[in-house]
């Protein structure tokens, strides 16, 4: 019987599924982040060690492909190096693209339409007939609007104002440092400048208590946050010359569990599009691998 391996190696995770292609799971495989573009030694490692465990599983009998979406991936020649780090270890096809467009075909699959990621980084991708496209997806140092990450610096370059200021610190602000375990400058120097962009993003849960509990600042955070996806989103679609009724799959834990992004999002997109079909799941990215093959086989999609 057929089998595919998906490869979603994400920004805090990868995610590796042998299935068939009625996306049955038949084995999973775990391990930490994959965009080589923040450690591309520390990705290449997570990435190689699922990918070789989909591939010593038993369930893995009779694989035609692999397809990995990762995180970072058009970034210089990044997908070229792990592409040819990944063929060493098979002479399976691998077709390597960005973990985004592997979200797309999980939900959306063969239909026109875009996907916007906001998860630990933001990116939207999407597809009209023979065009596809992307907006977003530079990165925390050039972009990620919207994100969790983009939320917690944004959060923390306000407590920088607020201590060059005569004023004191808001309650967002003191929250914010309790979480990191710092009372000062310097404090907050030392988490910036020595954590992870996983790490960092990780404060957005503790602005996610503030929003819960009314605090105006983490609001406006988050509301900005859905303002800026909205943008991304409609950009593209802009782009892609999608002129009505659009379908928009939504993914990432800032836009699927933050209702005030999720909220905000659609109200500011319905200003342009006012007719939006809207998808949320659950489902992992890594099962859009059975539809990318399904569309390479039929000549839909190429790949090199």
């Amino acid at each position: 019987m057929t089998r595919v391996i998906g490869i979603d190696a994400g920004g805090t995770k990868v995610q590796g599924l042998v299935m068939d292609m009625e996306k049955n799971i038949l084995f999973q495989s775990l391990s930490g982040h994959g965009n080589p573009s923040v450690s591309y030694e520390d990705a290449l490692r997570n990435l190689s060690s699922v990918v070789q465990q989909c591939l010593d599983h038993t369930a893995s009998e009779g694989t035609t492909h692999i397809v990995v979406g990762m995180a970072g991936g058009g970034s210089g020649n990044l997908s070229q190096r792990i592409q040819s780090e990944l063929s060493r270890m098979t002479s399976l096809p691998i077709i390597l693209l960005n973990d985004a467009a592997l979200a797309y075909f999980s939900l959306i699959g063969n239909r026109n339409g875009v996907m916007t990621i906001a998860g630990t980084g933001s990116i939207s991708y999407g597809r009209n007939g023979n065009r596809e496209g992307t907006t977003g997806g530079w990165g925390h140092l050039l972009g990620d609007e919207g994100s969790a990450y983009s939320i917690a610096i944004e959060a923390c370059k306000q407590i920088a104002r607020e201590m060059d200021s005569p004023m004191g610190l808001s309650p967002l602000s003191r929250s914010v440092l309790r979480e990191i375990r710092a009372s000062d400058a310097k404090g907050l120097k030392g988490f910036i400048y020595s954590s992870t962009k996983g790490d960092i993003a990780q404060l957005a849960k503790v602005i996610h208590k503030e929003a819960e509990s009314g605090d105006e600042a983490a609001l406006h955070l988050f509301k900005t946050a859905g303002e800026k996806l909205a943008a991304q989103t409609v950009a593209l679609m802009e782009k892609l010359q999608i002129e009505k009724n659009p379908v928009i799959a939504l993914k990432g834990s800032v836009l699927e569990h933050n209702p005030v992004v999720q909220s905000v999002f659609k109200e500011t997109i319905s200003i342009r599009f006012n007719e939006s079909t809207y998808i949320t799941d659950s489902i992992s990215p890594a099962t859009g691998a059975v539809d990318i093959v399904e569309a390479v086989r039929e000549g839909r999609m190429t790949y090199e």
